[in-house]
């Protein structure tokens, strides 16, 4: 089957998912299967995955010195998954957490492996100025029924009754909602890629730390648990070793470069696996032009967030956000924001060579 009947297909597939039916219960479809994939058994450890085959970018790992001075007075040490049972708080799924294994952060979550082959994502405190939280944040808020489980809205009523003040209550209410926008999020690309997006289990997460005296500081805050896999970030298949021309003063402040890709860099890579990735890159394009054409949403997307797996090299996708579009300055280039996203598949696919 060539191409374009493959790009003809996903866009019929993606007509029919617009047309048919709200799915019911998605969140049940969408924790469909978890359990197999996110299973370990804590008595047949794998070896963990080395750092070095992990798709971690060390930038990202660098704090400054107030972070790094807060973290030594109050290191982390384990997080729990709170939910509602016998009628209170229930915590269950004990997560040790250490310094040593923090691993990354991005805009939203702090990053930490755990001593099985998978990683914790923990959220970031955010204010509700954040433009993360836009219309389909007011829409999550509005019907929070079909985006917490039945047991997380118990749970939540639960905290709030404890509660005195109505900021307290805002904030747990804030903080519920936030973990369905991400389940939401998440469903908006699981729905029409789900090969190329990668489980992930979200939930209300308890976070532990010590004080210098030992008395332990808690935090409410939603979390996400993923697989572990052998792989590199897109951009570090990436040389920076072209720039683009510019006006001078864009060169000198603002400097682009042509993206290519380094196929030897990590070993040979056969043009069939070129291909395939190729093809699941332009999948991306067309789930991006139908929720900018159909939504109105730029799919977010950055290169911190697609790694190519080792030894398959399949891609996969990650810890994406969906925004609103009037969020996006149009530029002359590109009247349209989603624009950008596809310019720079298409320039990395392009760099492929392959006619």
């Amino acid at each position: 089957m060539n191409k374009r009947n493959r790009l003809g297909e996903l866009g019929g597939v993606i007509r029919d998912f617009l047309t048919s039916p709200k799915i019911p219960n998605f969140i049940e479809l969408l924790e469909k299967g978890l359990d197999k994939e996110l299973f370990y058994d804590p008595d047949k450890t794998k070896p963990q995955i080395p750092i070095e085959d992990l798709p971690v970018d060390y930038r990202l790992r660098e704090s400054g010195f107030v972070r790094k001075s807060y973290e030594r007075l109050f290191p982390v040490s384990h997080l729990f998954r709170i939910t509602h049972r016998y009628g209170r708080e229930y915590l269950d799924n004990f997560m040790p957490l250490s310094a040593e294994k923090y691993i990354g952060r991005g805009s939203y979550k702090f990053v930490y492996a755990l001593p099985w082959n998978q990683v914790v994502k923990i959220g970031k405190s955010k204010l509700p100025s954040d433009p993360i939280f836009g219309s389909l944040f007011k829409q999550v808020n509005k019907n929070l029924d079909r985006y917490l489980k039945p047991e997380e809205i118990q749970l939540m009523d639960f905290l709030k009754s404890k509660t005195w003040t109505r900021s307290a209550k805002e904030d747990i209410q804030f903080k519920f909602s936030r973990l369905g926008l991400e389940r939401l999020h998440y469903w908006k690309l699981k729905s029409l890629i789900p090969d190329l997006v990668l489980p992930t289990r979200y939930f209300m997460g308890f976070r532990v730390r010590r004080t210098p005296f030992g008395i332990p500081i808690l935090t409410l805050t939603p979390c996400d648990n993923q697989n572990l896999l052998p792989g590199k970030h897109l951009k570090e298949f990436i040389l920076l070793n072209e720039k683009v021309r510019q006006n001078p003063i864009q060169d000198a402040f603002f400097p682009k470069w042509k993206l290519n890709f380094d196929t030897h860099k990590f070993g040979v890579i056969s043009r069939s696996k070129l291909k395939k990735i190729a093809l699941d890159f332009h999948r991306v394009i067309e789930v991006t032009k139908h929720l900018a054409s159909e939504e109105k949403l730029i799919f977010d997307i950055h290169s911190e967030n697609i790694i190519i797996t080792f030894p398959d090299f399949d891609l996969k996708i990650f810890d994406y956000h969906v925004f609103d579009e009037h969020l996006y300055e149009p530029s002359k280039e590109n009247p349209s924001p989603e624009i950008d996203h596809i310019n720079t598949i298409r320039e990395f696919v392009r760099s492929f060579e392959l006619g």
